[in-house]
């Protein structure tokens, strides 16, 4: 098992949260990373080129060191992330939605079918990057429509964070 520390950067690089020279830097001064991942895989991630030509060889390599000693964890992470994004704004809803349906359809079972649903039931509604090519009042009143089944979609976040909270309070 990793430690919280090692795992928490690894998934916010996997994630893109970390940029790429940041986790380069960390990589090459955590002292104890190199006994908790192992010496090539440590070698691995030391010697990636981190300004471009390599940073998805090493996400692939992080996102393996994840799996192998913490199975599922990235993506649960990348769902409680969106989920929460989708409870903080409600602009982030639909787009969050969205994701989630991919990630369902990617393999992500653990993502309840009823967001599916929700998905189809919103594929009218625009994403926030495509608000400008409404025009305001049109638009005004689909989000007003709208708005209390939204509501249902963020209670089913609420619930599926819950689950997850209860299923795998390990994680970070």
């Amino acid at each position: 098992m990793l430690s919280e520390a090692v795992r928490k950067n690894l998934l916010q690089f996997c994630d893109r949260e970390t940029d790429p020279r940041a986790f380069e830097a960390w990589v090459c001064g955590a002292q104890a990373l190199e006994g908790e991942i192992g010496h090539g895989p440590y070698i691995d991630l030391v010697s990636a080129d981190y300004q471009g030509r390599d940073i998805a060889g090493a996400r692939e390599r992080c996102e393996r060191l994840l799996e192998e000693h913490h199975p599922g964890n990235l993506a649960r992470y990348r769902v409680r992330r969106i989920l929460r994004s989708m409870l903080e704004d409600e602009a982030a809803v639909i787009v969050g939605l969205r994701k989630l349906v991919v990630l369902r359809h990617s393999g992500d079972e653990f993502i309840p079918i009823e967001f599916v649903g929700f998905d189809s039931e919103t594929d009218g509604v625009p994403t926030p990057d495509r608000y400008r090519l409404w025009a305001p009042p049109a638009l005004a009143e689909l989000l007003a429509r709208t708005r209390p089944y939204l509501e249902q979609v963020q209670q089913a976040c609420r619930a599926l964070l819950d689950d997850l909270a209860q299923q795998h309070p390990d994680d970070p």
